[in-house]
C-alpha cells in the first residue's frame, strides 16, 4: 500500500472541506499535505482524522494546514 492509499481518507476529507492550495506530494517515502483550511473547525477535523489513520507517531507523513486569515479575522471580531 502506497502513502497517497494509505491516507487517501485524509486526503479526500482536505479536498471535501474545501483546503485551499492543497499540494500533495510524495518525496523520500514521505507524504507532504499541505494547504489552507477556511475554518478552524475544518482544521481540527482533519488533524483528529491524522490521529486516527497515524496513530503510532508515524514519521511518513508531513501536514501542513494552515488556518485562513479570513477566518481569523473573523474570530478576532466575534471574541
Amino acid at each position: 500500500m502506497g502513502l497517497k492509499d494509505k491516507y487517501s481518507e485524509l486526503i479526500t476529507a482536505a479536498r471535501a472541506a474545501k483546503v485551499s492550495e492543497l499540494e500533495i506530494k510524495e518525496e523520500n517515502r514521505k507524504l507532504y499535505i499541505e494547504g489552507v483550511a477556511p475554518t478552524e473547525e475544518a482544521k481540527r477535523k482533519l488533524w483528529h482524522l491524522y490521529g486516527k489513520i497515524s496513530h503510532d507517531a508515524s514519521d511518513d507523513v508531513v501536514l501542513n494546514i494552515k488556518l485562513s486569515h479570513n477566518d481569523e479575522e473573523t474570530k478576532d471580531i466575534t471574541v
